[in-house]
């Protein structure tokens, strides 16, 4: 399942200044501050005082693409991660990024940084989070990838034993690049992911045949897929604030491609939707966006 979901400082302006010194810091985000229980965020005095703050979750700015289809992980294994941050009309963004055991809130796995050029590793977190280590962006990280798109690659490699869920906690920060400390954006997001249960989506579907489609001409969710063996398929579309579309239960259907034109009930209009499919307590996200 890719899931989709910052801090740093303001582009010529991201996050707070040096002491001592007039220019502003653009190299990365301070340590502890991606939201996280314990932490604060950049929306503080002397940083960016009165940047405003939104909870993320539904994943309308920020989206954190995680390499394992159904949100899993295995002990010892590395996984890719992408960040991205999506807003228009901005050309400087930022991030920080912290993953926790859910238990405890403790750090848990290891970063691996595979863009040197654009990200950093922070080996420490602010007390009583010293243990806590981050990846946030660099200097020349912060220019937008594409047109009012902030994006952002590494990896991480889960712990060497099963220590139950884990959490990535993330903030993005979308800069007015005004060379000052104001007026900019912060957004706080969270993906939480689970210990590898022995089964996974490849048992039971074909991942790279899968297609999800809304057409707002018919008002239907258009879904193609290649089931392996027989399995019961259920389907919840949502749209970009979280509020369920349409639920359908398929029940037990046999191994074959399929082609399902859902009826929806309401009006399909411009923006961000998401379609979940669950196979077997396995599940599948795809993001749709209706321009």
């Amino acid at each position: 399942m890719k899931k989709t979901h910052i801090i740093t400082y303001s582009a010529i302006t991201l996050c707070c200044y040096i002491a001592l010194t007039s220019f502003i810091k653009t190299s990365g985000g301070h340590p502890s501050s991606t939201g996280a229980p314990g932490e604060q965020t950049c929306a503080q005095s002397g940083c960016h005082s009165n940047a405003s703050v939104t909870t993320d979750n539904t994943n309308i700015v920020n989206t954190l693409t995680y390499s394992a289809s159904d949100s899993s992980y295995v002990p010892g294994q590395t996984y890719s991660l992408t960040l991205k941050a999506k807003k228009t009309g901005i050309v400087k963004f930022g991030f920080e990024i912290v993953a926790l055991k859910t238990s405890d809130n403790t750090n848990i796995g290891t970063w691996v940084i595979t863009d040197a050029n654009r990200t950093q590793l922070l080996n420490s977190g602010i007390s009583p989070n010293t243990s806590r280590k981050y990846i946030t962006h660099k200097t020349n990280g912060t220019p937008a990838f594409s047109s009012g798109l902030g994006q952002w690659s590494f990896s991480w490699t889960a712990p060497s034993t099963n220590v139950g869920n884990i959490k990535f906690y993330y903030a993005s920060n979308c800069t007015n690049n005004n060379a000052a400390n104001t007026g900019d954006q912060l957004y706080l997001s969270s993906f939480q992911i689970h210990p590898f249960s022995g089964t996974s989506m490849a048992e039971f579907m074909n991942e790279e045949k899968f297609q999800a489609i809304l057409n707002p001409a018919l008002n239907q969710l258009v879904l193609n897929y290649d089931l392996i063996q027989e399995c019961e398929l259920s389907v919840n579309l949502f749209d970009g604030q979280g509020r369920i579309i349409k639920k359908v239960t398929s029940g037990n259907r046999s191994a074959g491609e399929y082609s399902d034109n859902i009826d929806l009930s309401q009006d399909i209009s411009t923006g961000i939707y998401f379609v979940h499919v669950n196979i077997n307590n396995q599940t599948i996200t795809k993001k749709i966006m209706i321009q």
